[in-house]
């Protein structure tokens, strides 16, 4: 059986959402029945040292920013490779992979990968975005509302592609043991894993902890991640005298062991998040999680089953949340059972793997 040959495209090769989605793609295919290739702005994280074994090839620009020359050299390369399939999670090189396409007598099936988000507002980059998604045969999006945002929903070769998540990943440990070892106390623990910028909500957890650690000292919170914004929430945390009670961990590299730790987790943005990641690992943890309900992550919670979604902001509730599940422990078993079997039912690697290759196989749409 000849090989379809497969070539991918990204820019950074860090540790977000679509380098663990395109790592786990990569190891799960079927090496009988693909050739993989990989190009990359740089490479600057863990996970592509984990997929080197199974790439017959792999290029790295090796730069922080691309320029429009590049577009040649990944003209040579695309030369030299002579894919069948290109799939893109880089803008700029989906972008240049188009022209190439059009311009420069290449037939290979072309598929951009690059919707990761799903923004209540769109600002100046994204309605261009929008726009360019337009031109593409086929467009991939990791959440059904990334889709609807961009204006992609109902349209010709539109896919949705759900992150999968390896059950391997989870801790083996009990909670309790996971505790030990952490050296968390063994209070209720609720945990927020997130970076500290502008897109995440990290003040509602504060606000929501203050209000409840007024009349409960026996529930913490775990801030796990690093950011901009970390030193101004601590300094705010210890204005509020509530160092002892949230705990700000830094950015980590065990996050499933902390998820699995905590009795809750949360996870409050400022904008509508695509799918996101630390929702699936906590789910996968059993661990329910507290969200804003806006974007992909209602693809993830349903409310009241495996974690409940409340508005933007809303600290008032997620405070009243908190002490409900606090006091309700058969509820909370009930919500953690849920958690674990949504993973295990809808996304899981295999799943994710099969849908992957469903999109691949969709023979009409090779056609140009």
């Amino acid at each position: 059986m000849t090989k379809r040959k497969l070539l991918f495209l990204i820019g950074n090769y860090g540790t977000g959402g679509k380098e663990r989605q395109l790592t786990e793609i990569i190891k799960g295919l079927p090496i009988d029945k693909y050739k993989l290739y990989l190009i990359m702005k740089d490479d600057c994280s863990f996970f592509f040292k984990s997929i080197k074994c199974y790439l017959d090839y792999y290029y790295s620009f090796e730069k922080k920013y691309f320029n429009l020359f590049d577009i040649i050299k990944l003209e040579r390369l695309l030369k030299a490779m002579q894919p069948d399939v290109v799939f893109s999670f880089s803008s700029i090189l989906s972008h240049y992979a188009l022209l190439l396409e059009l311009f420069g007598g290449f037939s290979y099936r072309l598929i951009n990968g690059c919707i990761r988000n799903a923004p209540v507002d769109l600002n100046f980059q994204m309605k261009i975005d929008k726009i360019l998604y337009n031109f593409y045969q086929e467009v991939v999006a990791n959440s059904n509302s990334g889709l609807q945002v961009y204006g992609q929903t109902g349209k010709k070769g539109r896919h949705v592609l759900y992150n999968g998540f390896d059950i391997k990943r989870v801790p083996k440990e009990s909670k309790g043991e996971l505790r030990n070892q952490l050296g968390i106390n063994d209070k209720f623990t609720v945990v927020m894993v997130a970076s500290m910028g502008d897109n995440k909500d990290h003040s509602s957890i504060i606000r929501a902890a203050d209000k409840i650690l007024k009349i409960n000292n026996d529930v913490q919170f775990y801030l796990v991640g690093d950011g901009p914004m970390k030193e101004n929430y601590i300094s705010w945390v210890s204005s509020l005298e509530l160092d002892n009670n949230i705990i700000f961990t830094g950015e980590i590299n065990n996050i499933e062991q902390y998820l699995k730790a905590s009795d809750l987790s949360v996870l409050m943005s400022t904008n509508a998040e695509g799918f996101p990641n630390v929702v699936l690992e906590s789910l996968a943890c059993a661990t329910p999680v507290i969200a804003s309900q806006d974007g992909g992550t209602k693809e993830l919670i349903c409310n009241g089953i495996n974690g409940y979604l409340i508005n933007k902001g809303d600290y008032e509730n997620l405070s009243s949340i908190i002490e409900y599940l606090y006091k309700n422990k058969e509820t909370l078993v009930k919500l953690s059972y849920n958690a674990d079997k949504t993973v295990r039912s809808n996304f899981s690697l295999k799943i994710m793997i099969r849908n992957f290759e469903e999109i691949l196989d969709k023979k009409q749409l090779f056609i140009n």
